[in-house]
């Protein structure tokens, strides 16, 4: 029971590390690839109230592009956070760029134009996932090494 929970954690911990990693990655070389013109084919904004009793926001948004004569269709806004964990002030300026029909500049991979954001860098949040991944890893380890 002890090694399948080990395994659980170290599972886990590779899952984190790879998701956490490649948004690092990605989100360190959007500073630097070429941007072409999208347009926001789907604007939704999605409203709640933080512990703090106020008022935040997010996007639902879809957007288009192409590149070298092919159309894609995506939805990141900038790697390292998942959209439905993007939660802002309502005084964000993006809640008035990202509008439906509203002509967006979109970073894409040079080497993999299907691979794409909104905002070039990285969100916080990938090193939070790595470090999550570091607890479930230590974890896991230390399961193992229990006596008895």
């Amino acid at each position: 029971m002890i090694e399948a929970m080990a395994g659980a954690c170290v599972f886990l911990a590779a899952w984190c590390w790879w998701k956490g990693l490649r948004a690092v990655i990605r989100g360190r070389l959007s500073r630097a690839w070429p941007t072409t013109h999208g347009v926001i084919l789907a604007a939704r904004v999605v409203k709640k109230r933080n512990s703090k009793g106020r008022e935040v926001w997010r996007h639902d948004l879809e957007y288009s592009y192409s590149v070298a004569g092919e159309t894609f269709r995506r939805s990141r806004v900038r790697f390292g956070v998942p959209n439905a964990f993007l939660w802002l002030a309502p005084s964000d300026p993006s809640f008035q760029r990202f509008r439906r029909g509203a002509r967006v500049p979109v970073h894409h991979s040079p080497s993999r134009p299907s691979v794409s954001a909104l905002e070039s860098g990285v969100s916080p949040f990938a090193y939070l996932t790595l470090a999550c991944g570091a607890v479930s890893a230590w974890m896991g380890w230390r399961l193992l090494t229990l006596p008895g």
